[in-house]
This record gives C-alpha cells, sequence and structure tokens, in this order.
C-alpha cells in the first residue's frame, strides 16, 4: 500500500512540474508514464484519466494556499493586516502558479467525482470568512456580512490575479498597484 502511495505522490509531483514547465496542455498520461518508467496501463491504476491526475493537482493546490494562509492565521493577530497578508498571499499565489490558478478558478470540477477538491476550495472560503469573523470580533465594522464579503473578495482577488495575468495591470487605469488595491478594497469592507 506505501509503494502504491509513493507512486500516486510521484505521478503528482511530476505532473506538477510537467504543468510548471510546459503547461497544463503537455500533460498526457503516456508522457506520464514514460517519465516514470511506468506502463501507461500502470498510470491508470493509479488516476483513471488526464481529468482524475488534474483534480488531484489541483486539490492539491488549494491544500498549499490553504496551509499558507492558516499559518498567516497563527502569526497576525490584527484582523485588517492578517486579511491583507491572507489577499497578498493568494494574489502571489495566483501570478507564481497561473497554470495552477487556472485549474482552480476556471474548471468546473464535479462535485461528487471529487468531493476532495470541493472540501479544499469551500476551506479557503471558510478561512476567509473566519477573518471576516476575527475582524467584528475586534470591534471592526463590516460593510456587510462576512459571507457577503467573502463572496465579494473572492470575485476581487479573483479579478485582480486575471488582470495581472493577462498584463492588464496599466498605471493609466489604476491598476498599476495590486498591493494598494488590496489595502483600498480592505477600507471599503473593513472599518475602523
Amino acid at each position: 500500500m506505501k509503494a502504491h502511495t509513493d507512486i500516486k505522490r510521484k505521478l503528482v509531483a511530476v505532473t506538477r512540474h510537467m504543468i510548471d514547465t510546459n503547461g497544463i496542455d503537455s500533460v498526457s498520461m503516456r508522457d506520464l508514464g514514460k517519465e516514470m518508467n511506468l506502463s501507461r496501463s500502470a498510470v491508470y491504476r493509479h488516476f483513471k484519466n488526464k481529468e482524475d491526475l488534474l483534480a488531484a493537482i489541483t486539490t492539491e493546490s488549494f491544500e498549499i494556499i490553504n496551509r499558507r494562509i492558516e499559518k498567516l492565521m497563527g502569526e497576525i493577530d490584527d484582523a485588517r493586516e492578517l486579511m491583507y497578508a491572507v489577499l497578498y498571499t493568494y494574489y502571489e499565489f495566483g501570478i507564481s502558479n497561473p497554470e495552477h490558478y487556472h485549474l482552480m478558478s476556471q474548471k468546473q470540477w464535479n462535485k461528487e467525482e471529487y468531493p476532495d477538491l470541493h472540501i479544499s476550495a469551500f476551506k479557503l472560503y471558510e478561512i476567509i470568512g473566519r477573518c471576516f469573523q476575527k475582524a467584528h470580533e475586534q470591534t471592526h465594522t463590516l460593510s456587510k456580512s462576512p459571507r457577503q464579503l467573502t463572496a465579494m473578495i473572492a470575485a476581487f482577488i479573483h479579478g485582480l490575479i486575471e488582470l495581472h495575468l493577462t498584463g492588464h495591470l496599466e498605471a493609466e487605469k489604476g491598476l498599476n498597484d495590486p498591493a494598494g488595491l488590496i489595502k483600498s478594497f480592505l477600507d471599503i469592507a473593513i472599518k475602523g
């Protein structure tokens, strides 16, 4: 069983490297098998198809960002500073890992088929909601409910990442300072 788990982890790691090097379209089960000296059928014993493999990569990406944010929650007490750090961390992840970010944000994954992926994705929303709850407990005034703010923040940060990835951070549009935009957005969301 350990060998099975080790091979599966190695398949995920090699696939992640393939994506980082040549993009999502470069991933093929055949090339992955060749890279690892496995038969094609051996790869399929671990992942039923390419989508199944990409779902594992996406779940891992959500877990990576969730761990980073959970760490920040243990390090930063001030809710406003925490929210800034959380959003900037997510922004940096998105712009530094565009292919993984696209798997996380632009593909609709089937909940029933990939429940672990949905749990990891939803955990990110829960963490951000807890940050807003912390702000409320610290007597900050929230402009909306934590749930509404979490949805607004998600839309905002995803939009900011997409603008960056498509090269639309022009100064004349006021988009050339992502850190400042995040702070300004938080000024609207969290008062006091």
